[in-house]
């Protein structure tokens, strides 16, 4: 791994954030090679910007291999926040479902099995992410350079929580989303990579043998029930998870 290579990436993407810009073009020599390398950029961007709130987790398929992205501590908002609508450079919404642990997730996980893990989980929220990129191509991006760019997240917000239960509604929800008066999705919904309680099993696993570890109450957010909708102005945002609750914000 070049670790000072995905620091150089990491720059260009911090400098595109700041600025609030997007870059029409990249240099080869700056896409990572793999994986690993697509994550030692995100951690050296999440450490500039002040640490991690969550994680976004997602798989496209449920038997696909997940990969993750930390979501920047200033970008994770809770029910009924404002954002506004020129922070970004473009605007997609997705409704999601995500989950806090009370406690810690460290060292004392490594024994657990999967449905220990599972039951060690406090809260279940519907979550809406914003997707953004720091590239005026997206999506015609390198898949590795979209990981590094904290897979395209451009800020999430958090729905009031309701306790964890393993009977909750996680394979095919009805869901509801809306933009304004427009309806984005409404009726049965799937998350492509099946029951998102699986990413966050692989998740705990896999950030304990990075020897990371996920503070108490950050957000692991699963991947989108409703796909992606791009949108062109400003406007209140909301949707619903049968049994699991809500969430709205609003543009402006």
């Amino acid at each position: 791994m070049n670790k000072d290579r995905m620091q150089e990436l990491a720059d260009v993407l911090l400098d595109a954030r700041r600025a609030n810009k997007t870059l029409n073009t990249w240099p080869d020599t700056l896409v990572p090679a793999d994986n690993d390398e697509a994550y030692a950029a995100q951690s050296a961007t999440i450490a500039a910007l002040g640490g991690a709130a969550g994680y976004k987790i997602g798989a496209r398929t449920p038997e696909a291999s997940a990969q993750f992205a930390p979501l920047p501590v200033g970008k994770v908002f809770e029910d009924g926040a404002t954002l506004a609508f020129g922070d970004f450079a473009r605007i997609g919404l997705e409704l999601e479902i995500g989950f806090r642990f009370a406690t810690a997730v460290d060292s004392s996980f490594v024994t657990l099995d999967d449905e220990a893990i599972l039951a060690r989980i406090d809260t279940v929220h519907v979550t809406s992410e914003v997707v953004d990129s720091r590239f005026s191509g997206f999506p015609d991006v390198p898949k590795l350079l979209q990981l590094a760019d904290l897979q395209n997240n451009g800020a999430l917000v958090v729905g009031k929580g309701v306790p964890y239960r393993p009977e909750l509604p996680y394979l095919t929800p009805t869901a509801r989303f809306h933009w304004g008066e427009q309806e984005i999705f409404a009726g049965p919904a799937r998350n492509p990579c099946g029951d998102p309680r699986r990413l966050v099993v692989w998740l705990v696993r896999e950030l304990l043998a990075r020897g990371r570890t996920i503070d108490a109450g950050n957000i692991l957010t699963a991947g989108s029930y409703t796909g992606c909708q791009f949108v062109a102005c400003a406007g209140v945002v909301s949707g619903e998870i049968e049994e699991i609750g809500s969430v709205s914000f609003t543009l402006a």
